[in-house]
């Protein structure tokens, strides 16, 4: 019987038998042993809170002085105080994006499976590691494992 392989990289391999992971030191986890995974969001950079706080005051700024604008330069100046705080925090987000983690237990040691800033590999990640689950409580001989159903269901519902 041959085995499927659901994602391939320089550094990372799932199967329907193991979450087999390169670097930054070689852990190999075998998916029977492996329960609880979900998603955690790191956290966010303090650049962004920042520039979301200074946006919220510009605007707040531009509202309250609105009254005393006249020319078309201090419209173009509160347009301008407007506008940029999204661009500069859409750009912020380009730059300091989130990193996700796929994090569950081991034989019962917490351990962080995966972690990615970029959002196609871990999503790629994600799904291959959903599908392997599945595969695995689709298989004839694993149904009778205790809980195994149980551990795929909650997986599904995390994930």
């Amino acid at each position: 019987m041959s085995t499927t392989v659901y994602y391939r990289s320089t550094d990372l391999m799932i199967t329907e038998e193991i979450f087999a992971l390169w670097s930054p030191e070689p852990q190999v986890y075998v998916l029977d042993e492996v329960q609880g995974v979900h998603v955690v969001r790191g956290s966010i950079h303090p650049a962004r809170i920042v520039l979301m706080v200074l946006g919220g005051l510009a605007v707040l700024a531009v509202l309250v002085a609105w009254p005393l604008i006249d020319s078309a330069g201090e419209f173009l100046f509160a347009f301008a105080a407007i506008v940029a705080p999204p661009m500069v925090g859409s750009t912020s987000r380009a730059l300091t994006p989130r990193t996700l983690h796929l994090v569950g237990h081991h034989l019962g040691v917490p351990v962080t499976l995966f972690s990615s800033s970029d959002m196609l590999v871990f999503g790629q990640v994600k799904r291959a590691l959903m599908r392997a689950f599945e595969a695995r409580s689709r298989s004839m001989d694993r149904r009778d494992l205790a809980g195994y159903d149980e551990a795929f269901r909650r997986l599904n519902q995390t994930l």
